[in-house]
C-alpha cells in the first residue's frame, strides 16, 4: 500500500505522531511518505529561540527529500504568512507532490488547517482515500469569540463549513481522546459517524521498564550522576518548562515534602523561559536537565519512580507509563484510559493536594504494581505498532469498498 502522511511541521528529534506513525506504518511493509514543510515544531512561537532552538535547531530548515526511519521524508516550502499558526499558511507544491507520489491513502494529522482543506479539494482529482486526525483536547481548546458580533459568528460558521468540507471528503477521523472527538464534531464540522477515538501511541521498542541487569545498572549510574540517592523517590516531568504546563506545581509539591525530611525529589527534563527554570531550581530537592532527543528519553523515565504532569495532556504520560512508572495527572484532563489502575489525578492547581498524592505512592511495592499494570496496557493497546495495524485494516477496508463502487 502506498501511504502519504501530511503534517504542517516536523522535527526529527521529537516523538510526535508525525514521527512515530509513518515509522510504524513503514515497519509493517508499506511504502510510506511523510510530506511536511521546512518548519520545525513550534517554529512560530515567541519563545522558540529560547526554548527549542538550542535543542532542535533553527525554526526553518533546508528543504529535502530523504530516507528517514524506514519512510521517505519530503520537506516542502511554506506558503503564506510564516508567522501564523493556521490561517494564512499552507504547504506549497502539495498537489504537485501528491500527483507524483500517487498515494492510495493520505493520512492528514489535523482537521482545522489549510493543508487538510487542500487535501479534501485534491481528492477527486487524485482519487486517494483521505483519513484525518483530531488532536485538540478540551483543556487547551478555545472555541473563539462567544459574542454575538458579526465577526465572531462569521468565524464560527466558516470553521464549521470548512470542517464539513473535510468531513465529506474523508473516510474517517481518528480523535486521540473522547474530548477531542466531541470538539471535532461540535466545533470543527466533523460528522459524528466518521469519528473514532484512537489514542496516541508509544514506541514500545524504546520505552519499556528497566528490568534486566544492564538496564538496572544504567539506572543506578544515571541516578548517581543526577545526584539522587538510591532511597530517593524521584518524580519526573518532561516537556516544556512553562507556566501553561505547570511544572512549577510539581516543584512546589516536592519542595513541601523535602522540607519535611521526606525523600521526594524532582527531575525536570526540558527547557523554557529562564524565569520558570529558576523558579523550579529554587525549590528544594529539584533538578533541571536540558531537553534530550526523543530516542534518549527512556533512561530518564527508567531512573525515576513516579511520572507527573500537573497540567494538560501529554504524550509523555504514555511514554512514562510504558516505562513502568505510576503517573499523576490533572483532574481537568479527560484521558482516564491513561491512569486506569496505574495512576492518580490531583486537584489542579493545588500543590498541597499534589504533594498528598505523591505521598500516597510512597510504598515501592504499590508503585511497582501500578507501573506493571500501566506498562502492560501500553504494550497491548497503545503501542504504535498495534495502532498502525488497526489503521492498515481501516485503510485496506476503505480501498476494497472504493474498488467495489468503481
Amino acid at each position: 500500500m502506498r501511504i502519504v502522511v501530511v503534517a504542517d511541521w516536523f522535527s526529527e528529534k521529537m516523538g510526535y505522531s508525525e514521527n512515530c506513525l509513518p515509522k510504524a506504518l513503514a515497519s509493517l511493509g508499506h511504502e510510506v511518505h511523510l510530506v511536511t514543510t521546512e518548519a520545525q515544531v513550534y517554529y512560530n512561537q515567541p519563545t522558540y529561540r529560547a526554548t527549542y532552538e538550542p535543542f532542535i535547531g533553527p525554526p526553518i530548515v533546508p528543504r529535502v527529500v530523504k530516507a528517514h526511519d524506514g519512510y521517505t521524508l519530503h520537506r516542502l516550502p511554506i506558503g503564506g504568512n510564516h508567522k501564523l499558526w493556521r490561517s494564512g499558511r499552507y504547504i506549497k507544491h502539495l498537489f504537485r507532490t501528491l500527483a507524483v507520489l500517487r498515494p492510495e491513502i493520505v493520512q492528514a494529522l489535523d482537521v482545522d488547517c489549510q493543508s487538510t482543506r487542500d487535501l479534501a479539494l485534491a481528492k477527486p482529482l487524485l482519487r486517494y482515500r483521505l483519513f484525518l486526525e483530531a488532536h485538540t483536547h478540551a483543556s487547551v481548546f478555545s472555541p473563539g469569540p462567544k459574542s454575538k458580533k458579526l465577526l465572531g459568528k462569521a468565524r464560527t460558521r466558516i470553521v464549521g463549513a470548512l470542517g464539513r468540507l473535510a468531513s465529506r471528503a474523508s473516510v474517517k477521523c481518528y480523535a486521540i481522546s473522547a474530548d477531542a472527538a466531541a470538539i471535532a464534531v461540535d466545533h470543527l464540522g466533523m460528522a459524528s459517524d466518521k469519528v473514532e477515538v484512537m489514542s496516541l501511541g508509544v514506541d514500545t521498542d524504546l520505552f519499556r521498564p528497566a528490568t534486566d541487569g544492564s538496564a538496572q545498572q544504567a539506572r543506578r549510574q544515571l541516578r548517581g550522576r543526577l545526584g539522587f540517592a538510591d532511597s530517593d523517590i524521584v518524580c519526573v516531568y518532561t516537556g516544556r518548562l512553562s507556566s501553561d504546563k505547570g511544572p512549577l506545581l510539581l516543584a512546589q509539591a516536592v519542595d513541601q515534602l523535602a522540607k519535611q525530611g521526606l525523600p521526594y525529589r524532582g527531575l525536570f527534563v526540558g527547557s523554557g523561559p529562564q524565569a520558570d527554570i529558576e523558579s523550579i531550581k529554587s525549590c528544594q530537592g529539584c533538578r533541571v536537565s536540558a531537553f534530550v532527543p526523543f530516542r534518549d528519553l527512556p533512561p530518564y523515565y527508567q531512573v525515576a519512580d513516579i511520572g507527573v504532569w500537573p497540567k494538560q495532556e501529554s504524550t509523555s504520560q504514555l511514554d512514562a507509563a510504558a516505562c513502568g512508572l505510576p503517573i499523576i495527572i490533572s483532574d481537568r484532563t479527560d484521558v482516564p484510559e491513561r491512569i486506569d489502575g496505574n495512576g492518580l489525578t490531583y486537584n489542579e492547581p493545588d500543590a498541597a493536594d499534589l504533594a498528598a498524592k505523591l505521598l500516597s505512592l510512597r510504598d515501592p511495592e504499590l508503585r511497582r504494581r501500578m507501573g506493571a499494570i500501566g506498562s502492560a496496557r501500553i504494550r497491548e493497546r497503545f503501542s504504535w505498532t498495534v495502532l498502525a495495524r488497526k489503521r492498515i485494516e481501516d485503510y485496506a477496508t476503505s480501498l476494497r469498498s472504493s474498488a467495489g463502487r468503481d
